[in-house]
């Protein structure tokens, strides 16, 4: 409040300008994650990267990847996923965004805030003949009571993988298996349009994570 001649006169905000559109009160809650990365070579170096949550599929988050607002077509869709990570109500199971030192697109996501098997997972994008997509896979999980662990690392452009486990299954001792292996497998180029949540991981991770969760 502000004192003035004798008078008390309350400063506040006009109304209008704490409310929101009606376009933006449908989108700005479901925001999860924005960026501005330079993702592909030929463009002016600032892709506008977000992530929101899904209006359709629970559990989900939408990656959607424009073209710099200064461009021509301005704002301009060159990447809409839908589904394409977890985005759980709780914390740590909201995704993010980071940038590889490549250039890549990685999207983060995780479920570390409950429950016996913490993961987190990289989903690696990358811009390919005119397309976004899924480059590389990366998880990691492990099991709170014994201490078994299993991770995987997949370049799905080239068919390389690692892979390590440490444990035996649920009821086994963390000492009984131990995968530790390099390898390739078929290469494959997967429209980042075509991931969801559903995906199965790659065939190079089941043998680790069968290891952790004992089949």
């Amino acid at each position: 409040m502000i004192r003035a001649t004798g008078a008390l006169f309350a400063l506040t905000l006009p109304a209008a300008a704490q409310t929101l559109s009606g376009p933006e009160s449908d989108t700005l809650p479901r925001l999860i994650a924005s960026a501005c990365f330079d993702l592909i070579e030929d463009s002016n170096g600032c892709e506008t990267v977000i992530l929101l949550a899904s209006e359709t599929e629970p559990d989900t988050a939408d990656l959607l990847v424009l073209t710099d607002r200064r461009t021509d077509p301005a704002g301009a869709p060159l990447l809409v996923a839908r589904g394409i990570v977890f985005n759980g109500p709780l914390w740590g199971m909201s995704p993010w965004l980071e940038q590889a030192e490549n250039g890549s697109l990685l999207v983060q996501s995780e479920q570390t805030g409950i429950g016996r098997f913490p993961w987190t997972q990289t989903l690696t994008l990358a811009w390919r003949d005119g397309e976004f997509v899924v480059a590389g896979y990366t998880r990691s999980a492990y099991d709170r009571i014994t201490a078994s662990s299993a991770g995987c690392d997949v370049n799905l452009l080239t068919g390389d993988y690692v892979i390590e486990a440490l444990g035996g299954g649920v009821d086994n001792q963390p000492e009984s298996v131990l995968v530790d292996r390099t390898g390739r497998g078929a290469p494959m180029v997967l429209p980042a349009t075509a991931w969801t949540i559903e995906t199965p991981s790659p065939a190079a991770c089941e043998e680790a994570f069968t290891v952790l969760y004992g089949g």
